[in-house]
């Protein structure tokens, strides 16, 4: 790898700080070792819009693409990328793939595609260089984590449950298609006829008209009257 400039080496150390973020090594960390779809279909089904592994794959999509940029720009060098990133473009290329058919968006994460592919090329390179032989003939000298996901197997059917016995009979009573055997119906006494007494009705009095005295006159017939004092002069 050949020398690196001052600003070569602040970018490289910018974007390893954002590889190390938590969303971001989270993201890496699906891709790499949990991403096991092999359609588009299948996997915005089981893992739409929204999601937590939906914003896994485009976290990590985002990241490589601006890295990809970087790298056509001359900012970063291209192998100083291939050494410090995984670049898993082998493993997500059919999702992309679906991802633009069904967006009509053909150039989406092109810096992204650009980028995995020449990390291909260089890691192939690299494995001869070290006598390794390749983890499979058909991508060369991918690492097998960055491989296409392996096809899922076909989750078996559940079982149906087997029918409930039906209870056994009561009494000798056939058991009905319930599976309850048919409670005997109790026997209900008839009710007592209750003679009804004729009501009688009764006559109020109106009662008698209450007078209203106001408070002048009710202190007038408290007090006795005056005598005249000729009456009194003659008792004298």
């Amino acid at each position: 790898m050949k020398k690196q400039t001052p600003a070569q080496l602040e970018a490289i150390q910018r974007l390893m700080q954002m590889a190390d973020t938590p969303q971001n090594l989270e993201a890496m960390q699906y891709v790499v070792f949990q991403f096991d779809f092999r359609d588009f279909d299948q996997f915005i089904i089981e893992c739409p819009p929204g999601s937590i592994r939906f914003n896994n794959l485009l976290r990590m999509a985002v990241f490589c693409d601006n890295v990809g940029f970087l790298v056509e720009a001359g900012v970063v060098d291209r192998e100083a990328v291939f050494e410090l990133f995984p670049i898993p473009w082998a493993k997500v290329e059919p999702v992309i793939q679906g991802m633009r058919k069904d967006l009509d968006w053909p150039d989406t994460f092109d810096y992204f595609e650009r980028l995995g592919r020449e990390y291909m090329k260089w890691w192939e390179a690299k494995r001869k260089r070290l006598n390794v032989p390749p983890a499979s003939p058909e991508l060369g000298g991918v690492p097998r984590s960055l491989l296409l996901a392996k096809p899922r197997p076909p989750v078996p059917a559940r079982p149906a449950p087997p029918p409930r016995p039906a209870p056994p009979s009561r009494a000798g009573l056939p058991v009905p298609a319930t599976g309850r055997a048919p409670q005997p119906a109790l026997p209900v006494a008839p009710a007592r006829a209750v003679e009804e007494k004729p009501k009688t009705l009764r006559v109020k009095t109106p009662s008698k008209p209450v007078k209203i005295v106001s408070k002048e006159r009710r202190g007038q017939q408290s007090k006795p009257k005056a005598r005249p004092k000729a009456a009194q002069a003659r008792k004298r």
